[in-house]
């Protein structure tokens, strides 16, 4: 009896005196440390900022390895591509409103935070009046954010997309296509815009759309283990800690971005670090609040977008916006800037 009583004092120590990234630690039958794949966008300000910060976070990677896990940062040129990969290969990721949606209904997702709050923009060449793009060459990336800002200017003139002659391509090909003649028109978010028009005289922008990124975790991961997904919220919300501490901190987020973006796209025209920095503050480093998603009355997240894209015919008829809806009714950020100490989102430890 005594035996059984010390037993059970020494299991309620080792809960208590264990932290809970071991408590938790992911099982894996192999005995190999269970992967956290993270989808990031290198080709995009700033989602490729938040990428790399993230990346470089040695906070981030020894709570998760004590925890079971191994954290690997996957590079795409668009967040459409992550989609039919969350909840399989991929945990989590940074996309824009459309790959969110297209997520939350495929597979289910928890949105975590904003990692971005601006305008995609349809940038023209010798166009002057968004009417004239009427049988016009168009560049754009399937299932964007941009690709709804450009659905959103066809509409807005009465066109649909079968009224232009739409191109697929990445965005980092999309200014050169522009100069050179290739195509009359692009979609897209920053730096593409940005590049367009230092380098053209002749560009304008057409139309701009509200567009918005989030960090997502696949719910897969907050079901099975939740305080590893509380430690991803915490990696973000440390990230733009870190960048908003001191310009030094952004520049050098800007180098680790951009070794990460040349990588990806060893062709790719490369932005200045003044414009990079200035896109940075201005997307997500001065919005206010962010990373929390304000939610004004009587609005729901992309409820908008999700109805827009419906009409459009660009999701599935049957498709309902109460999943979309629940991806957004994650806490996760909450909890983490309830306790900040806990979650140690004011301590910065990045590393080369």
């Amino acid at each position: 009896m005594l035996l059984t009583v010390r037993c059970h004092i020494l299991i309620l120590l080792v809960l208590v005196l264990v932290p809970w990234d071991q408590a938790n630690a992911a099982p894996s039958p192999s005995g190999q440390p269970a992967v956290i794949e993270v989808g990031v966008q290198p080709l995009g300000y700033p989602a490729a900022m938040i990428g790399a910060a993230l990346e470089h976070d040695a906070i981030l990677k020894r709570e998760l390895e004590a925890a079971g896990y191994l954290l690997k940062f996957v590079p795409f040129r668009k967040g459409s591509e992550m989609v039919p990969l969350m909840g399989n290969s991929l945990s989590a990721a940074i996309v824009g409103d459309m790959s969110t949606i297209g997520m939350a209904l495929r597979t289910g997702i928890c949105v975590v935070g904003v990692a971005k709050k601006t305008f995609t923009s349809l940038v023209g060449r010798n166009i002057a009046l968004l009417a004239q793009l009427k049988r016009k060459r168009v560049a754009y990336a399937e299932g964007s954010s941009a690709h709804h800002t450009l659905l959103q200017a066809l509409a807005s003139v009465g066109l649909l997309e079968r009224d232009v002659t739409l191109v697929p391509m990445d965005i980092d090909a999309m200014p050169a296509a522009l100069e050179s003649g290739k195509v009359d028109a692009f979609s897209a978010g920053e730096p593409a815009p940005t590049l367009a028009l230092t380098k053209n005289t002749e560009a304008r922008v057409l139309f701009r759309g509200a567009s918005s990124d989030f960090f997502v975790i696949s719910a897969q991961l907050v079901r099975n283990d939740p305080q590893a997904a509380l430690a991803l919220a915490a990696g973000l919300v440390r990230a733009l800690n870190w960048m908003r501490k001191s310009n030094t901190n952004l520049q050098q987020a800007a180098l680790w971005a951009e070794t990460d973006r040349t990588a990806l796209s060893p062709r790719h025209r490369k932005l200045a670090q003044g414009h990079v920095i200035e896109i940075t503050r201005r997307e997500i480093l001065d919005v206010p609040a962010a990373p929390v998603i304000v939610r004004l009355p009587g609005h729901l997240p992309l409820k908008d977008e999700f109805d827009f894209l419906k009409r459009q015919g660009k999701l599935p008829q049957d498709a309902t916006y109460q999943r979309v809806e629940h991806a957004f009714a994650y806490d996760g950020l909450q909890q983490v800037l309830k306790s900040p100490q806990r979650y140690r989102v004011g301590e910065f430890e990045y590393r080369p």
